[in-house]
Parts: structure tokens; sequence; C-alpha cells
């Protein structure tokens, strides 16, 4: 317990808000996944390829000391929702010219919404820092 509390005496409030952006990534994930998608928006493997790989990171960021690679999660993120726009580019048309009475579901705003909010806070969380220096380390 107490390598824990020091672990945790090391981490400033970036460490805290990336770990609510890789909660995000992972809900944003859970649930494109699961919302399918159709013949205009299939699910894109790249895609939720892009957002494992931030996810692990972030969580490998979180876990093992790497202040300075706290841009990768921040990168993968990124291209995810990329990759997600650009992939859904023509069910976007679609549904702004009505050509086949497709609509915009919750599922779709709400996970689009997880990858902004993502990229967002994961960017803040590595600008705000992760980690305080290793001569700062709580000894108690």
């Amino acid at each position: 317990m107490n390598k824990f509390k020091s672990f945790l005496a090391n981490k400033k409030t970036g460490f805290y808000v990336s770990a609510v952006a890789c909660l995000l990534a992972f809900i944003g994930l859970i649930v494109y996944v699961a919302r399918g998608g159709n013949y205009l928006s299939p699910v894109n493997g790249v895609a939720v390829t892009l957002l494992v790989l931030g996810v692990v990171s972030n969580i490998g960021v979180l876990v093992m000391d790497f202040s300075f690679l706290g841009i990768i999660p921040v990168a993968l993120y990124s291209a995810a929702f990329a990759v997600l726009f650009n992939s859904e580019m023509l069910f976007l048309t679609n549904v702004a010219f009505g050509v086949d009475g497709n609509s915009i579901d919750f599922g779709w705003i709400f996970f689009f919404i997880m990858i902004i909010l993502a990229v967002i806070v994961s960017a803040v969380a590595y600008g705000m820092g992760l980690s305080k220096s290793n001569k700062l380390v709580a000894e108690e």
C-alpha cells in the first residue's frame, strides 16, 4: 500500500486528466464498435486499431513513468479521429442531403463526442505534465 501511495504522491494533476482521456477513448471505442455500421459507414478497422493502441499506450504512460512519451496517446487519438472523420464523410453527406433517409443516431453523436474529448483532454493532460521530477518523490 505504501508503494501505491508513493506512486500517486509523485503524480501531477495531468496524470488524473490523462486517466480521464483514456476512459473517454475507451468508452468511445466501445460505443463505436457496439453501434456497428451500415453500407455507408462500416466499422473502420484502422480506426479501431488506432483507438486500441491509443488506450494501451495511454495505460502504459500512466503505469510506467514515460512523461515525455505522453504525446503518443494524443497522436494516436488524433489519428483515430481523422480516420473516423474521413470514413464517416459519405454517411454525413448522405444525411445532409437526405439521399436515402438515413439520420444521425445518438450512438454516432456519442462516440464522436467521446473521441473529440479524448483528443482534447489527452492533449491538455500532456501539457500539464504527468509526473513530478524523480527528485521530488514523496518518501513517507
